[in-house]
Parts: structure tokens; sequence; C-alpha cells
């Protein structure tokens, strides 16, 4: 175990869990301080001499690790990680049958072809702006995290295990469900330089993906992730 990610973890003023549920936009985020992934992310830089821009992880087996430790400090499990890292590409039982994964991929794939022609431009924007991110930044940020979360709360839901896993699916159901509000907010602002006709067929897939989560995971608007959507003490 590490111990340095493990004395992290004792800090009293961290916030159990509250990168879970997030959005993973810390640049904009009031908790990091209180965030053991973030601190321990900001650890992994320093100790690898990691400079402003440079990504945090140089090869996909730097980022497994790195999770098999803090998950390991945080007493997690690692099955499906396991399970996808052992099995060949489809093959490891981690899936979902349900419609609305495909319907939340489709936005994915919709969104990254309407933006296209400017995508890279967006993604080099780097650090936090003084008046928050544009409308253009939000659609972005969220629209593949919005099918890996719709994808992870029906997998938490349905896959058969020994422990309760109904917290892990309705908390990414409220994240998903809060990313795509923002989105669509973004979305309507974005109504006077983008073509209408794709504004609207992006909102009416937003629309159906709520609905969806709506009748799936009926308490998921209920949930309350601390230092989010409550403070912490």
């Amino acid at each position: 175990m590490n111990q340095r990610y493990l004395a992290l973890a004792r800090d009293p003023q961290i916030i159990p869990g509250v990168h879970h549920y997030c959005d993973e936009w810390c640049d904009y985020c009031d908790v990091t301080s209180r965030c053991l992934g973030y601190r321990c992310t900001q650890e992994f830089r320093k100790q690898h001499g990691r400079r402003d821009g440079e990504p945090t992880f140089r090869s996909v087996e730097q980022a497994v690790a790195f999770t098999r430790q803090l998950s390991a400090v945080e007493g997690i499990r690692t099955d499906e990680l396991d399970a996808l890292l052992s099995s060949p590409p489809g093959q490891s039982g981690v899936n979902t049958s349900d419609p609305l994964a495909s319907q939340a991929w489709e936005y994915a794939v919709r969104v990254a072809f309407i933006m296209a022609p400017f995508v890279t431009e967006i993604a080099a924007r780097t650090g936090r702006s003084p008046s928050g991110p544009d409308s253009e930044e939000v659609v972005l940020w969220y629209h593949l995290r919005i099918y890996m979360k719709v994808f992870r709360a029906l997998v938490s839901r349905d896959t058969p295990g020994t422990t309760d896993r109904t917290d892990e699916a309705t908390g990414c159901a409220k994240l998903t469900l809060v990313s795509i509000e923002r989105s669509r907010r973004a979305l309507q602002a974005l109504r006077s330089s983008w073509d209408s006709s794709d504004v609207d067929a992006l909102t009416s897939m937003l629309d159906s993906l709520e609905q969806g989560l709506n009748d799936r995971f009926p308490d998921a608007r209920a949930f309350l992730r601390v230092g989010l959507d409550c403070p912490a003490a």
C-alpha cells in the first residue's frame, strides 16, 4: 500500500468518497483540498516530476497502478478493473444490454461529430478561467462522461456481486443527471452560434436520457453527494 496516499487519507479534512461521483473538472471544483483523489493525483505528479501541462500518466500501466493504490487506501475492491485487464476485449463480462447505454453513446458520437472542426482548440485550453468555462467547453467536457457514467450506473445496478452496489449505481445516475442539465443549458446558450437543428437534436437526446435515468433510478435526484450537493462537516 502507498504509505503517502494512506497518510493523505487519514487527514480529517478529507471528504470520504467525494471524488467517486464528481465530474472530474478539478479546475472548477471548490473542494479539491478535501478530495483524496485530487490530492493523491497531485502527490503522484510531484513524485514523478510532472510539469504544468504534462499529462499525469504516461502509460495505461501507470494509470492502472495508481487506481489500484488509491482503491487499496480506500478499501475498495477492483474486481471490474481486474476483469477488464485479464480478459480479451469484449469478454470481461463488464457490460450492459440496456439500450440507455447505446443512447448515451449515440449522444457522445453526435457531439464529437458536430464539434470536430474546433475540438482541438477547445481541448488545448488549460487552467481555470475566472469567468468559468464557456458553453462549448461544457458540452465537450460532459459528452463522453455522460456515456461513461450511464454505463457505470447500469453495470453497478445489474452486475451480481457480494456487496450492495445500490449507492454506486444511484450516485453515478445522480452525476449523470447533473451533467445532462449543465449540458442542456450550455446547448441553449449556443443556439445563436450553432445550427439550431443540431441544438434541437442534441437537446432531444439529453431529454430522452434524462427520462431513462428517472425511470431506472427513481432515487437518483434525491441522492446527496456530500461536499458537492450539500456541505461537508
